[in-house]
Order: structure tokens, then C-alpha cells, then sequence
């Protein structure tokens, strides 16, 4: 969890240790990039939203939800040094399975009572797995300096909202 605390700061000093956290200082400085514009996206929560615009997830928060998880799995997050992408493929496994504490805690807090109509239930529904094919859909070629760029444009929006 330290390098989320990291991440917060966001010094540069602060970004190096991240990239040695991460294990990923062996990568190109593209990829490094790559690399922590995927946390930054977890840290900063971009796209947990819920369709209300409610936040459903924070990493920090909802530790307690996905560490049993995770140690079912024999894997210690308060001891064991997990890859980046090996924890990121498990956490969204977690999302995905039924069975986890994440899964049901998350299918509490966003619980809301179905409507009487079918019809008005079956285009929720319709909506929700749209959004859903959407989120899972194969990407098209990436293109890191876009990635990039969008991030760049994320983190000035980001502190130019902190100014007001």
C-alpha cells in the first residue's frame, strides 16, 4: 500500500520510488510511463463511477474488502511483493467473481430496487451490459504517447480543479 501513499504526494523523488516499488525501473521509459498511468488510474479512481456519477470503489478504502481475497489466493499484500499487473489481473477477477468479498460488498453498496415495469428493468439491464461490453472490448493498438497525453491532460485539469 506504500505506493499509494506515494502516489498521492507525487513529487518527482516520489515518482522514482514508485517506479522501484513497482519493479518496473528495468522498462523503458515509455512503458514505465505505460506502467503508472495504470495505477494512476486505480490511485485516482478515472473510471469507478457508478452510472449515478457515484464513486463505487476506492483502492485505499476498500482494502479490507479485497485483502481476504487476495490471501484465499496465498497471497499476503501486506508482505508479499505482488507486480503491478499481477495484482491489477487478480483485483479485476475479484470484480468479476461472485463468490469474492469484493464482488458482494460492491453488489451492496449498489444495490437499488428493481422497478415494477419488465420493460424499464430489461433497458437497465440492456444499459448496464452495453457499458459493460464496452469496459471489457479488445483495445484497439495502443498508442503510448496518446496515453500519455491523456493523462498529462487528466493531472492539469486535476490540479486546476484543486486552484478553485
Amino acid at each position: 500500500m506504500k505506493i499509494f501513499e506515494l502516489m498521492q504526494t507525487g513529487g518527482k523523488e516520489e515518482i522514482t520510488k514508485c517506479v522501484n516499488l513497482l519493479g518496473v525501473n528495468d522498462l523503458s521509459d515509455e512503458e514505465q510511463v505505460i506502467v503508472l498511468d495504470e495505477v494512476t488510474k486505480y490511485v485516482f479512481d478515472i473510471n469507478d463511477r457508478h452510472s449515478s456519477g457515484k464513486k463505487t470503489f476506492d483502492l485505499n478504502l476498500d482494502y479490507k474488502y479485497y485483502f481476504p481475497d487476495f490471501l484465499k489466493l496465498g497471497i499476503n499484500l501486506n508482505k508479499d511483493k505482488v507486480p503491478w499487473w499481477e495484482f491489477d489481473a487478480i483485483l479485476e477477477s475479484l470484480f468479476l467473481n461472485d463468490e469474492s468479498t469484493l464482488s458482494k460488498m460492491l453488489s451492496y453498496r449498489l444495490y437499488e430496487k428493481p422497478p415494477k415495469n419488465p420493460k424499464v428493468q430489461e433497458e437497465k439491464e440492456h444499459k448496464f451490459r452495453m457499458k459493460m461490453k464496452q469496459k471489457y472490448a479488445l483495445k484497439e493498438e495502443q498508442n503510448p504517447e496518446k496515453e500519455l497525453e491523456i493523462l498529462w491532460n487528466y493531472l492539469e485539469k486535476k490540479v486546476k480543479d484543486g486552484d478553485k
